[in-house]
């Protein structure tokens, strides 16, 4: 069995696509995630009034603030980039009125992905808006001030941790050979939870900054999967895993 991790949102139809797969599975959200209104009417807002050369968008719960500001906007519409793929078509659906609308995607679905796009090293990005979760995406911030650009954050969401985790079924610690890790965030939370009990299995997750964050925890072996979906998840684990 292995057991991933996804945010309470994401969790049943992640839970969905592993059963589908016919990989047995179980999932754990360790958090929920919250809007943070006053950050989402501002980013709206600048959006709206402000010429940018870049969007940069980190996750799906950040689409929507997007779409919201760019609707009220005049002139051509910047640049709009996604992390991962599932943003990419929700920005898609939610843009499709703008014939002038165009959605990147990264060869590499991480921060160090978005910071080697041509698109963001080219002389003529000058100022790049960041719409992201509370505490999260820092490196893409950094990563393009290092080079000189303007950068505007805005954290339209925040990570809440549960209480008490939320699984999609029952489960033994025995009984999980791998572990799907897909935000430093929660793979810290289960840590915390279950102790040396995680640091003997393989894990797997999403970019290589997080694997390094797992070894320092003394977690033994750590493989990268470099997108974040649920189809790229089940498909790595079908190539290099037994489940």
């Amino acid at each position: 069995m292995l057991l991933f991790t996804r945010p309470l949102p994401k969790l049943k139809a992640s839970a969905s696509a592993f059963e589908k797969a016919g990989i047995d599975a179980v999932g754990v959200a360790t958090s929920d995630i919250i809007d943070v209104s006053s950050e989402r009417k501002a980013a709206a807002e600048f959006l709206a009034t402000n010429a940018v050369n870049a969007i940069v968008v980190t996750s799906v719960y950040a689409v929507d603030t997007v779409v919201s500001g760019l609707r009220d906007a005049t002139g051509e519409l910047p640049l709009v980039i996604a992390v991962g793929e599932a943003t990419a078509r929700k920005l898609q659906a939610g843009l499709q009125a703008f014939s002038s609308a165009q959605v990147a995607i990264p060869d590499a679905h991480t921060s160090e992905g978005i910071l080697a796009m041509h698109q963001l090293n080219e002389a003529n990005c000058q100022h790049v808006v960041i719409i992201k979760g509370e505490g999260g995406r820092d490196v893409i911030a950094n990563g393009l001030d290092a080079k000189g650009i303007l950068v505007n954050s805005f954290s339209v969401y925040k990570r809440e941790q549960l209480t008490r985790p939320v699984y999609t079924k029952r489960w033994k610690m025995d009984e999980v050979s791998g572990i799907i890790a897909t935000s430093e965030a929660m793979a810290l939370q289960l840590i915390a939870q279950f102790g040396t009990a995680l640091k003997s299995i393989k894990w797997l997750t999403v970019s290589d900054r997080i694997a390094k964050s797992l070894v320092s925890q003394g977690i033994n072996e750590v493989a990268v999967c470099q997108r974040a979906t649920d189809q790229a998840l089940i498909a790595w684990v079908k190539d290099n895993w037994e489940y």
